[in-house]
């Protein structure tokens, strides 16, 4: 009997990745669709190939995620259905940072599988006292709510902040963003430079779409 392989699979809005390993034997391919276990929690994700011994190395940082089966259409169905509340929640969210006159830009929100989830990426760099921003939020929603600062450095060991009550949320790590560091990918392709471009322009895409929010 085989072992069972681990895949590459990326998620989440700014296409974090990492390894995952298969509950059951899966055989995935390139660009389909699963549903994995997350650092976040459990939410729809994209094949990107299987892993390989070296990438444990470019991913030091990262436990080992649950792939948890391939997606199907209902998985899909329920996706965009969460997507649609996500942007109500970043509509709300807008409207409370500036009730609260909060220095923050919301510029977008995830909603996960799970319906239990939540995540706002905004632009801050400036410290402020996130409770009653989040505890509002996450009672009005249901939501454990996580925070992610896109304008905090990509590299930093702490990307979130939660409103530090036990199950807000609140991970550590939550993927590598520097996958073929001082190296490439052999499976996939990727190198740091290429990484570091992809997270560029999908902030970029972010901040383009807060600005068009506004006009």
């Amino acid at each position: 009997m085989q072992p069972i392989r681990e895949y590459l699979l990326s998620y989440g809005t700014l296409g974090d990745f990492g390894r995952f390993r298969p509950t059951r034997p899966i055989t995935g391919q390139r660009g389909d669709r699963a549903v994995a276990r997350t650092p976040r929690g459990l939410e729809l994700a994209t094949v990107l190939c299987l892993a390989e011994p070296g990438h444990a190395a470019f991913l030091p940082n990262t436990t080992v995620g649950e792939f948890v089966r391939l997606a199907d259409t209902q998985d899909e169905a329920t996706a965009a259905r969460l997507h649609e509340r996500a942007a109500d929640l970043a509509a709300g969210a807008r409207g409370l940072a500036g009730e609260l006159a909060l220095p923050v830009e919301v510029l977008d929100a995830e909603i996960l599988l799970d319906n239990q989830h939540g995540i706002l990426q905004f632009l801050g760099g400036q410290p402020f006292d996130a409770r009653p921003f989040v505890s509002r939020l996450s009672t009005q929603d249901a939501l454990h709510l996580t925070l992610h600062d896109l304008a905090s450095a990509p590299n930093s060991a702490d990307k979130s902040q939660g409103c530090g009550r036990p199950g807000c949320g609140r991970t550590e790590g939550g993927g590598c963003t520097t996958c073929g560091e001082g190296g490439g990918c052999s499976t996939c392709g990727a190198n740091g430079g290429d990484v570091q471009a992809h997270f560029a322009a999908l902030r970029a895409q972010l901040e383009q779409q807060y600005r068009t929010s506004l006009l």
